[in-house]
């Protein structure tokens, strides 16, 4: 079984990924973590580019991450990003055993 890593890229105005990201941590990131087969959900800030950030998410496998995307903190995710007006590009990995 493989497990499922994404580095999720955000770009947006100064400020809008921190506003996004402390949104997430106050929202919404704990609900995630809890998800059966979440082994990792952590969001990054640039050190050099206050435009720019990433979350790293780990799975068990695609079908927890399948479960994860059908879920409702995932339905909370996308509003409040809309609501920062980010720019997003997803990279997925995947560990074999």
């Amino acid at each position: 079984m493989a497990h499922i890593v994404l580095h999720c890229y955000y770009k947006g105005e100064k400020g809008a990924v921190k506003g996004f990201f402390d949104e997430m941590a106050k929202e919404i990131q704990q609900d995630i973590r809890a998800e059966d087969g979440c082994i990792m959900y952590d969001y990054y800030l640039s050190a050099e580019d206050p435009t720019k950030g990433v979350l790293i998410e780990e799975w068990r496998d695609a079908e927890a991450l399948a479960e994860h995307r059908r879920g409702v903190p995932m339905s909370r995710l996308i509003p409040i990003k809309g609501e920062f007006g980010l720019e997003t590009r997803v990279v997925p990995f995947e560990l074999k055993d």
